[in-house]
């Protein structure tokens, strides 16, 4: 009989378990289209496939910079450069989310069920992936909670600075990104040199709020001002100091400062603190999503639902990702203005905005 699948386009089925695995693959694709345009950080990672049957670690092999060479002399042979890499290794974890699509809804709905839940999984699954990333970024086995091993922190009283310690809370809420700080941080990582993501420049990802106060700069070119639509990041809007910026909801933020420079230390209200994370090439790195992330649709009457009135479907993911190289970024931290009062408790806060919180574990 003919089958129209949701986009169009007719095909011939044979079987049950023929219209079984169309479906499928048809969804998956869906999936996957849905989620790639929605991951910002992930679209950076160093990708690594997913071992086969080599246990549940995934491993990257960062090459250590080489020396100067030598100055040559007739007839003698200098000696060799030794090749040597930094070992990066993080252990598998596994993400997924499911739906209920009922009998009766799958029966009555103007528009397919299917095609919405997978739209809405897809982008639940880049959230969740992308925030795994970013945790991973400011959670890495070099830093304590809460903390990255190097930030970039401005702070009205004591101007920009770098630390190797956490001091977030320094950040008030009035500290607003400037030009300054941008121009801070690329000279810093050219210090280092680090090398840039496209050969000119290095990636910054944003939030809204900080991005908003960047834009009103006069030397802010918008993304149309330098590249071309096929040469575009996902998410990218703009560039400045030879960074160009991403824009997402899912960059760090935290509490930060009590007070701001024109309050009593004794105020209630606690600053927001975003971070803006600038990085060089081979900064952090991630297991690839092709392969990595399936779909499960599971229909048929069980002792649970003797009378099939309710079908699941839903995403799994093996992912991880890992800092690969502390140096090759940083982490600029700064107040947008934004406060959130008499929160203490961690559900609280995460509630205002802060995103340091661990994905929760099924239970």
């Amino acid at each position: 009989m003919p089958y129209i699948l949701g986009g169009g386009g007719t095909v011939t089925i044979t079987s049950v378990s023929d219209l079984t695995g169309l479906v499928k693959t048809y969804y998956d694709r869906l999936m996957l289209e849905t989620l790639d345009p929605e991951t910002k950080f992930y679209q950076f990672a160093v990708k690594k496939p997913l071992p086969k049957g080599e246990g549940n670690a995934v491993t990257w092999n960062r090459p250590r910079r080489l020396g100067y060479g030598q100055k040559l002399a007739a007839g003698i042979r200098p000696s060799a450069n030794e090749l040597s890499t930094v070992r990066c290794s993080a252990l598998i974890e596994v993400y997924g989310g499911y739906t209920l699509v009922e009998d009766l809804v799958q029966a009555t709905a103007i528009v397919d069920p299917l095609e919405i839940a997978t739209q809405e999984l897809g982008k639940q699954a880049a959230e969740t992936i992308d925030k795994a990333t970013m945790q991973a970024i400011l959670l890495h086995d070099d830093a304590v909670a809460g903390t990255s091993s190097v930030h970039v922190i401005k702070s009205s009283s004591t101007g920009i600075y770098i630390s190797t310690n956490s001091f977030i809370a320094n950040t008030l809420d009035d500290t607003l990104i400037a030009v300054s700080d941008i121009r801070e941080c690329t000279t810093e990582l050219r210090r280092r040199r680090v090398p840039t993501v496209d050969g000119q420049n290095y990636v910054g990802i944003m939030h809204p709020a900080v991005a908003g106060d960047m834009r009103s700069d006069s030397t802010w070119q918008n993304w149309h001002q330098y590249t071309t639509p096929e040469y575009l990041y996902r998410g990218e809007i703009g560039r400045i100091e030879g960074v160009r910026f991403v824009e997402t909801d899912l960059t760090p933020i935290s509490a930060a400062s009590t007070t701001d420079s024109t309050t009593a230390a004794s105020a209630v209200d606690t600053a927001l603190a975003y971070g803006t994370v600038i990085f060089g090439r081979g900064f952090y790195g991630a297991t690839e999503l092709d392969g990595g992330v399936h779909t499960y649709l599971v229909t048929g009457a069980s002792k649970s639902d003797p009378l099939n009135q309710a079908a699941t479907y839903g995403w799994k993911a093996f992912y991880t990702a890992k800092v690969l190289n502390v140096s090759a970024g940083l982490t600029l931290w700064t107040g947008s203005g934004d406060t959130m009062e008499n929160v203490s408790t961690a559900s609280a806060r995460e509630t205002a905005g802060c995103n340091f919180v661990a994905i929760p574990t099924a239970s």
